[in-house]
């Protein structure tokens, strides 16, 4: 429900979802190490983006390459478009993907392209060996039997503007998979088979062979919950981009991330709702390995990066304990006991992994409300935070948390110039206008 109140500069807030209902018998933990949670002296500097829209930063991403940054957020419009849907007329809303540039004023949004979703599934970042960024989104015509749309198409954004789009896939098939998943593939016996395909995309650069890459959901035809428990993640790595499902017919492909480790090899870091759990799926030097990093239910997005050193490092939000979680590795294979990296009430929501140029972790996140509590996020506790480890030790930084507004939601972390920049959602209820809106903001470390 959203609640309403007249606060500060703003005069607007809102409050969001659901937080979750812990452990009757769980105590409460607000009484973290005070050296962890005292504020900071920093001074950050803060961004509106009015040009997304104002109903903006959706499932944000970041991308950075030495002292550039960007962004790319979906923005939910009032449009709508016609589509088909196990073959009767239906509409989806329509969203545009904006991208977020540094200024001279400190950053500006651009519409770079809209299109119809029956639901937002993401959107790929990245810059390419020239330093240029390049988007990797859902778009194309309508699939067959699914509203919205259905190839994953790739396309350079230079200064916003989005160029001629590259389509990479268009249906489920691929050129292989692992052998050891084939007999999924054979149990589903659609495995390329399908015309939905491209959802939740991640875009990142192979620093071995200079290449773009990129990987993504398929839902082959994608209505059926059998297409949605049966689903794959695949993989394409430029110039030809050929299709690797590199996790077959296991249901995930939610919340897609993607690295590479020194020497090339590509980490695909993904969700399973159907049975619900993370899965690494990364390639070794006898082909792919599949791993299963946390077995228990998420909120959504994950926390995941590969440092220059080839630290793979992941952070979620644990649901059942509702806190951060962290847990890292130094090859992929084998990786630490999850640790809880904030305690503090309900906390860890929307996680933005990034490495700093020390190479030490750092994550953004949202905290929702005080622990023992189920009558979801409280906008006068809630806030943006930005959890850093150094010499072992992590320390936590309240960022930005004004009362009454729902600040902090969708975070995306990079590191530009050796200094921590963070876009996020805030959300709140203009009463002027009498509506709720949300709107993309920027925080960046002076």
């Amino acid at each position: 429900m959203l609640s309403v109140a007249f606060v500060g500069t703003w005069g607007f807030s809102c409050s969001g979802g659901s937080g979750g209902e812990p452990d009757a018998g769980a105590s409460k933990r607000d009484g973290q190490v005070a050296s962890e949670t005292a504020p900071s002296s920093t001074v950050w500097q803060f961004f509106d983006v009015p040009e997304c829209g104002q109903q903006a930063g959706y499932q944000t991403v970041a991308a950075a390459s030495g002292t550039q940054v960007a962004f790319a957020s979906l923005a939910q419009t009032s449009g709508q478009a016609t589509c088909t849907i196990e073959a009767r007329a239906a509409t989806a809303a329509v969203f545009d993907i904006c991208v977020v540039l540094p200024s001279a004023s400190g950053f500006v949004g651009k519409i770079a392209t809209s299109q119809p979703y029956a639901a937002m599934m993401g959107v790929g970042l990245a810059f390419d060996q020239a330093g240029e960024p390049w988007l990797a989104y859902t778009g194309g015509p309508s699939a067959n039997m699914r509203c919205g749309a259905s190839d994953l198409l790739l396309a350079s954004v230079s200064g916003g503007t989005l160029g001629t789009p590259r389509t990479i896939a268009a249906d489920s098939a691929s050129s292989g998979m692992p052998p050891d998943q084939a007999a999924n593939c054979a149990a589903q016996n659609v495995c390329n088979l399908g015309d939905a395909t491209g959802y939740w995309p991640a875009a990142a650069l192979d620093p071995a062979s200079g290449k773009l890459a990129v990987a993504f959901r398929d839902l082959h035809f994608g209505f059926a919950s059998t297409d949605l428990d049966s689903s794959d993640v695949e993989f394409a790595r430029g110039d030809a981009y050929s299709i690797f499902t590199a996790d077959v017919a296991r249901g995930g492909g939610s919340y897609i991330r993607l690295g590479f480790s020194p020497a090339g090899k590509a980490a695909i870091v993904h969700y399973n709702m159907t049975q619900p759990a993370i899965w690494l799926d990364h390639e070794i030097a006898q082909g792919w390995e599949a791993k299963k990093l946390f077995v228990g239910k998420i909120r959504e997005q994950i926390g995941f990066a590969v440092s220059s050193q080839g630290l793979h490092a992941l952070a979620y939000f644990d649901d059942a304990r509702q806190l951060l979680a962290y847990s890292e590795s130094s090859d992929g294979s084998t990786w630490t006991a999850a640790e809880s990296v904030d305690r503090d009430g309900i906390t860890g929501y929307y996680p933005s992994l990034a490495f700093d140029d020390n190479g030490n972790p750092a994550i953004a996140y949202y905290r929702c409300n005080d622990y023992g509590v189920s009558t979801g996020c409280d906008v006068d506790k809630d806030g943006l935070y930005l959890a850093r480890r150094s010499a072992g030790t992590w320390s936590i930084q309240k960022i930005t948390g004004e009362s009454g507004v729902s600040d902090g939601q969708y975070t995306a972390l990079a590191f530009a110039g050796g200094k921590a920049v963070i876009a996020f959602q805030s959300s709140y209820y203009d009463l002027v206008a009498g509506a709720s809106k949300a709107i993309l903001r920027v925080a960046k470390e002076p």
